[in-house]
């Protein structure tokens, strides 16, 4: 997946370098600024270290010139007509869509006091809508860049957890190793394992790491017992 954060007129020098530092957080390099204000120290303070994605910023003077993305997202705050374009989602579910795609995107985002129009929203292939509370629906600029980018780039995949196979997998091979040791009670201290590896929501990956060891400990008794005949 290629992004690109396309400001529309955007109104506040500092609020493009803050949205360059967004974009540096995610390892997004692409601005491209149409018909922005003028570009002054503010934004070479807010921007820090992402300055240069300010200097290499494209500038053009139209919506109608943004050409080659797969997919266009427009963003926006507020409702809108959704007779020519589609619903909008959130952006946790646009990430979901791309997650498996090499698709080219342009991130579009509206002015600070007014956001996209209701035809620039048209020309977009989908409309994104952050999910904020009722009463203060608008978001900062950068805030919203950061939130989008965080969700296609930032957040943690969730981990696949280990199945009942797996877990019961892992008693088994407790089992053997505790049944193989001179322990008073080996019922119990299969039962806590049990317990603990049932409330531990393990996942698939750790089941593996687990069993790894536990099979290695019952090959070093094996080994330490046949060696001691």
């Amino acid at each position: 997946m290629q992004v690109s954060v396309i400001l529309v007129e955007p109104e506040s020098s500092g609020n493009i370098g803050s949205t360059a530092r967004a974009m540096k957080n995610f390892g997004v390099k692409d601005l491209i600024l149409i018909n922005p204000c003028r570009i002054d120290m503010e934004a070479r303070s807010r921007a820090m270290h992402a300055w240069d994605i300010v200097k290499n910023a494209k500038k053009i003077s139209s919506l109608d010139e943004v050409t080659g993305f797969d997919f266009l997202v427009g963003t926006t705050a507020k409702s809108f007509d959704s007779s020519t374009t589609r619903a909008s989602m959130t952006p946790r579910e646009l990430a979901e869509m791309l997650e498996i795609t090499d698709a080219k995107i342009g991130l579009v985002f509206g002015r600070e006091s007014r956001g996209l129009t209701n035809q620039e929203l048209r020309k977009c292939d989908i409309v994104l809508t952050i999910p904020t509370d009722e009463e203060y629906k608008s978001m900062n600029l950068s805030h919203a860049v950061a939130v989008v980018l965080y969700e296609l780039y930032g957040r943690k995949k969730p981990r696949r957890k280990a199945d009942k196979k797996e877990r019961d997998a892992l008693i088994m091979l407790f089992s053997k190793l505790a049944n193989s040791l001179d322990l008073r009670n080996p019922e119990n201290a299969i039962k806590m394992f049990r317990n603990v590896i049932s409330r531990a929501i393990i996942s698939g990956s750790e089941a593996k790491g687990i069993a790894v060891v536990l099979k290695r400990c019952i090959e070093k008794l094996d080994e330490w017992s046949r060696s001691s005949r």
